[in-house]
């Protein structure tokens, strides 16, 4: 058995910082207190530390160097004057979730926590990023998901189910993809569609629940009667830590969003309850 120790929690840190920096050419200034960029507020190492969470104690540099990376971004962000502020649906446990470092709550069922997200250019589309504690501190922002998010979230569910309802039929049927600069996991969290999820378009007396399969956040199907259940979880590995959705199905109701047991028989069964 190996007795190499983690390299120190700052070591990691400082790493993460200048890879993010070389990667995607950010200029950044660093020094014993934090990092600097350029016309932001300082970050401390404490505010990363917080958001690299365990990964730093544990020396799993990749996942460290993913969090620190977007407190950067939406850092830069948040300081440009023009940044977009949405709700933010971040599976519980994901590599990419900040842990103390994002103000969240538990969405009923457990699979997703819900805050707010900044909207950050990734090469000629966008990706939400979580809000950070600190930078919202810098830039006198709330960190609390308020009832004007809420409500924007039902708006966005409701722009969804119009969609839904629209393309019934044709071959983007059962599709979910994200709208307005949320995600499909952020989608989600809003009653309005797993209402439509779960009611179907003709609103079916007696249906309670519907599988659905995100394993990216681009992506989500509810259709699942064709699906191999193995797929889920090959599609998730294969995609990039910060793209990465739901490992396995969910289970949705009209009030919870819960991860599905790991059943080989879990889309029969819950298409069996559904009909």
């Amino acid at each position: 058995m190996s007795t190499e120790q983690p390299p120190p929690v700052r070591a990691i840190l400082r790493r993460s910082v200048l890879a993010t920096s070389v990667v995607d050419d950010l200029d950044v200034d660093l020094d014993d207190d934090g990092v600097r960029l350029p016309g932001c507020a300082a970050l401390e190492w404490a505010d990363l530390a917080r958001a690299a969470g365990a990964a730093t104690d544990d020396g799993e540099e990749d996942v460290a160097r993913l969090r620190v990376g977007d407190v950067l971004h939406a850092h830069r962000e948040l300081h440009s004057g023009t940044a977009r502020v949405v709700p933010l649906a971040v599976p519980a446990g994901a590599d990419r979730h900040p842990g103390f470092g994002w103000t969240h709550r538990t969405v009923l069922g457990g699979a997703l926590h819900l805050g707010l997200g900044v909207v950050v250019p990734h090469g000629r589309s966008e990706r939400t990023l979580p809000l950070p504690v600190a930078s919202a501190r810098a830039t006198g922002r709330s960190t609390v998901l308020g009832q004007e998010d809420l409500a924007r979230l039902e708006e966005i569910g409701a722009l969804v189910v119009q969609r839904l309802l629209r393309d019934a039929g044709t071959p983007t049927a059962g599709v979910l993809r994200p709208v307005g600069g949320c995600d499909v996991p952020t989608l989600l969290a809003s009653r309005t569609l797993r209402e439509h999820l779960v009611a179907g378009p003709d609103r079916t007396p007696g249906n309670v629940l519907r599988a659905v399969a995100v394993p990216d956040r681009t992506r989500g199907w509810f259709d699942l009667a064709r699906i191999d259940p193995a797929y889920v979880g090959a599609a998730w590995a294969a995609t990039d830590r910060a793209d990465r959705g739901l490992r396995r199905p969910v289970v949705v109701t009209r009030e919870e969003v819960a991860l599905a047991p790991t059943s080989p028989r879990l889309v029969e069964n819950v298409l069996a309850e559904g009909q």
